[in-house]
Order: C-alpha cells, then sequence, then structure tokens
C-alpha cells in the first residue's frame, strides 16, 4: 500500500510503500503480528521464497492459537526493512519508531479497521507494538510484546559497522555472530545434522536477502527508541537465557518468563513452548473483545 506522506527521521517527507499480508475473515476481531530486526512479514505462509518464511506458522495460522478460521491476522513489514516496506531517495535517513506506528495505523484505517484487538510483537517489533499502544491507546486492544523493551538496544557508534556491511560474505558473517550468541550455538549442539544444516542454509539465505542499509536504519531507530514505561494492557513475554533482552528484575506482574537455553532464538527454534502463551493471552483479547462489542451495542 502507498503512504504519500510518510515522516522520516530527519523531516524528509517521502512516498512509502508499506508492504504487509491480511489472513482470515474480514469483520472479525483483528491481531496484528510484527517481526523482529533481521525478520520478515511473512510470519504465516511457510512456502513463500525467504529465508524465515512461517516463522509464526506453528501458532498462527488455521487451528492454531491466533486462528486465522476465527480472526483477521495482518502482518506488516517495518518500514525501512529489507522486505518491502521502503520509499525512494533520502538514503542518509531512517524512519522512526514512532513513524512505523503511525505508517501501521494509516495502514488500518485504510483497510477499514477501526480497531486492533490485538498486537503481538517480536524484539524490534516489541518496539513497534508497544509505541502503537501508547500513541493510539483508543484503536490498540491488549499487546504482547516477546523478547522485547519500552527502551531500545544500540549506540550510534554502531551505525557505520553496520553500513560497511556491504557484501552477502560480511552479512552472513555478521548475522552468524549474532546467532551463535542468541541460541543457534546450543541448538547446534543439539540438533540433529538435517536441521543445522537448515538453519545455515537459511542464514546464507538471509544475507543475500538483507541489506546494510536496512540494517543501519532499523538500528538507528532502535536507538532512538524509549516510551520510558511499560505501557498499559501490555503482557511481556521473556525467555530465560535471553541475553539481548533479560527479564527485569524484580519481574513486573504483567511479565512471563519461559524456561529456556536457546537465547532470543526460542521463539524460533521451539516455538510450541511460546504456544499455549500466545494462546491464553489470545483467548483474553477475544473475551475483552466481545465484551466491548456487547457494551458497546447495549448502549446504543
Amino acid at each position: 500500500m502507498l503512504i504519500d506522506d510518510f515522516r522520516l527521521a530527519d523531516g524528509t517527507v517521502v512516498p512509502l510503500t508499506l508492504a504487509y499480508t491480511r489472513s482470515g475473515p474480514r469483520r472479525a476481531p483483528t491481531c496484528l503480528i510484527l517481526h523482529g530486526y533481521t525478520g520478515s512479514h511473512h510470519a504465516l505462509d511457510p512456502q513463500i521464497p525467504v529465508s524465515d518464511a512461517g516463522w509464526a506458522k506453528a501458532w498462527a495460522g488455521p487451528g492454531k492459537a491466533v486462528d486465522t478460521d476465527a480472526c483477521q491476522v495482518i502482518t506488516v513489514n517495518l518500514p525501512g526493512s529489507a522486505y518491502g516496506s521502503e520509499w525512494p531517495g533520502a538514503p542518509h535517513t531512517y524512519a522512526s519508531v514512532s513513524a512505523m506506528a503511525w505508517a501501521i495505523d494509516s495502514l488500518a484505517c485504510r483497510l477499514g479497521i477501526s480497531r486492533i484487538a490485538g498486537v503481538i510483537g517480536y524484539s524490534f517489533g516489541g518496539y513497534v507494538a508497544m509505541q502503537l499502544k501508547t500513541d493510539y491507546p483508543q484503536r490498540i486492544g491488549r499487546v504482547l510484546a516477546l523478547c522485547t523493551a519500552w527502551q531500545g538496544r544500540g549506540h550510534t557508534d554502531e551505525l557505520d559497522r553496520l553500513k560497511s556491511l556491504d557484501t552477502l560474505t560480511k552479512r552472513e558473517a555478521f548475522r552468524k555472530a549474532v546467532l551463535l550468541r542468541s541460541g543457534l550455538g546450543v541448538y547446534a549442539e543439539r540438533a540433529d545434522e538435517p536441521a543445522v544444516r537448515r538453519e545455515y542454509a537459511q542464514l546464507k539465505a538471509w544475507a543475500g536477502e538483507f541489506s546494510a542499509q536496512a540494517l543501519w536504519r532499523l538500528r538507528a531507530a532502535a536507538i532512538g527508541f524509549d516510551l520510558g514505561q511499560c505501557p498499559a494492557d501490555t503482557q511481556l513475554l521473556y525467555a530465560s537465557s535471553d541475553t539481548l533482552f533479560p527479564e527485569p528484575e524484580p519481574l513486573p506482574s504483567n511479565a512471563s518468563v519461559i524456561t529456556t537455553d536457546l537465547g532470543h532464538q526460542s521463539l524460533l527454534y521451539e516455538p510450541m513452548l511460546w504456544a499455549p502463551y500466545i494462546d491464553q493471552w489470545w483467548n483474553t483479547v477475544i473475551g475483552q473483545s466481545r465484551s466491548n462489542y456487547s457494551e458497546s451495542h447495549s448502549e446504543t
């Protein structure tokens, strides 16, 4: 979808092409799913020819915890990422997390969705999910924030290094190093050889899909992100061994921790550990959505 008046971090106004997917019945409650820093919005369909296709298929789809037979699911490629959400020109600037939330809200309005019942955001996607709740509390119901925080990670001295990852080999080495620290090392020790080969093949494919520009733009957005506090109606879910987003101490009452040794990648490597929590959260969202619908119609 084309959004004509998208404002970048330096104030430049550009036309933004916003890539998204839409599944499920149009008049049903809507769930928005947002991907991580190096991920794509192709969360449900494993047949799409991208490296992480179907990353949420264990818990989102027909008959799953987020059931596309009974609800509408929207996924969005975050502006500045490498899978279709882009703008012409302005190569030296980026989109803030707040601008990303604005674009998604604009998309929902254009699609005729007056309220998004629930938003699931993984890692960087959690930033945008919580920004949406903060900026549009009347149009966003509940948020499930997975392996994330309400303040972004990173430092400005990282940006030049990310800009220098201008070859497939450099990006593959960068991604491999990050993943080995975030769960891939443990996964490779315990998984069978075909599974490990698939992971490394996907890593290589990712290096051919992603770009240095996408890496530094999203990192710059993360560096500037800080809500100050967790927004209302947000459930936090952490992985116990996640070194990127460790669980806070003391643990807030709106947070839970999944015990795993696969760190930040646990959601992707062992999604069935996460599915019951997502199922419980979505059932709560649906219950609240139906209650709000009944109350609004009883008043008319």
